[in-house]
């Protein structure tokens, strides 16, 4: 197996010196010279949600993150949390992936020529595709650092699947992913609290909104809306979003928004619009 495309320790000694977090884009066969210093884990998608020029934030939520806009509530476990993941008949994409596999959030493509609108209290990635808000420590690693929301645009894997398949495929690794094991003691159960189509961008899309319950608190909403590139090329984009269920997380409603508000690009310079 070789080593999937990734942020990695920058493999140069004297920037590891001047900066012990320095990282590496590695794309897959050789390094680049694209670095970075390592920035906070995704709350709600742990760390990077991404892998290119993302912030380690991942979907969590996010970024990664982590993988919020309207659905109601209704676990399938006790609020409180116990036992293995329960994943009911009518959920889409149940868990298929090691989370902590090669090839998580890091191993993912950021999307180019489209972006995300800078909702107010957010912050953008001045590298991809990606908005975060609302760092803190995680709860179950204190020396990693996660956030209250996240929201990024990655490819989704090559293939002829439709949105819908390709959103339920991806909603279930997204969220092991964004709230991993390491940072918020793993996933106790999860419910599927919308399933449908949408619209983002002026494209046909398919949205997958999960609320999950996690060992250690908070839980969170996380969810993949999956269309085709506004650019014509048919390529398939997964927009992943996380949210954490706490007083100092945004909205879910800024889920909405975020989705609403994704447009296309016509270069990578191009500055992201903010919504004051």
């Amino acid at each position: 197996m070789t080593t999937p495309p990734g942020w990695y320790p920058d493999p140069d000694p004297a920037q590891r010196a001047n900066s012990p977090s320095a990282e590496r884009w590695w794309d897959g066969t050789s390094w680049t010279g694209q670095t970075r210093t390592k920035a906070a884990v995704r709350g709600p998608l742990v760390a990077g949600i991404v892998g290119a020029v993302v912030l380690v934030a991942a979907l969590v939520v996010s970024v990664v993150l982590a993988f919020g806009t309207g659905p109601g509530s209704g676990l399938t476990r006790d609020e409180a949390g116990a036992g293995e993941p329960e994943t009911p008949e009518e959920d889409p994409g149940a868990p298929e992936e090691d989370p902590e596999a090669p090839g998580g959030p890091e191993g993912d493509v950021p999307a180019s020529g489209v972006d995300l609108p800078v909702l107010k209290g957010w912050d953008h990635d001045p590298f991809g595709p990606m908005v975060t808000t609302g760092e803190y420590k995680c709860p179950g690693s204190k020396e990693e650092s996660c956030l209250r929301g996240s929201s990024v645009i990655v490819v989704a894997p090559a293939g002829k699947s439709s949105a819908e398949d390709t959103a339920k495929k991806d909603i279930g690794r997204f969220a092991q992913l964004a709230y991993s094991k390491g940072t918020y003691g793993g996933i106790t159960s999860h419910r599927a609290v919308a399933s449908e189509k949408t619209s983002v961008a002026g494209q046909d899309a398919y949205r997958v909104r999960w609320k999950i319950v996690n060992r250690t608190k908070p839980d969170a909403y996380v969810e993949s809306v999956a269309f085709t590139h506004p650019d014509g090329s048919g390529e398939m984009l997964l927009l992943r979003t996380g949210f954490d269920i706490a007083k100092s997380a945004p909205p879910l409603s800024d889920m909405d928004k975020l989705a609403a508000g994704v447009t296309e690009r016509e270069s990578d310079q191009d500055s992201p619009s903010e919504d004051v």
